[in-house]
């Protein structure tokens, strides 16, 4: 894994730090796992079991509203760019990372 800047955000993968405008931010494991996901493949459409398989290692999951916690909680965390969220949902598909928004 290697670390990956999207505008103002930065995701370091070897010192488990993600930064925004240089200020560190705290996510979870699984968080980070998530975000880890969505900026490395900016763009792409994740649906929840992609996600579920990326950070649990299975695409079945028990609650399937993990993730949209997960992905709340993340947004939460990072905050809105440009008075939008960086990462959206497509409702019925799943989410990305929008890169477009922090530039």
């Amino acid at each position: 894994m290697e670390t990956v800047q999207i505008g103002i955000l930065i995701i370091d993968p070897d010192r488990f730090l993600v930064y925004r405008n240089g200020l560190g931010i705290s996510l979870t494991k699984t968080e980070f796992r998530i975000l880890y996901l969505l900026m490395s493949t900016r763009g792409k459409v994740h649906s929840r079991e992609q996600i579920s398989e990326y950070v649990w290692g299975k695409k079945n999951l028990d609650f399937p509203r993990t993730i949209d916690v997960h992905i709340s909680n993340i947004r939460k965390k990072i905050g809105r760019v440009n008075e939008k969220e960086v990462i959206t949902v497509l409702k019925g598909v799943g989410y990305k990372f929008n890169d477009s928004e922090l530039n």
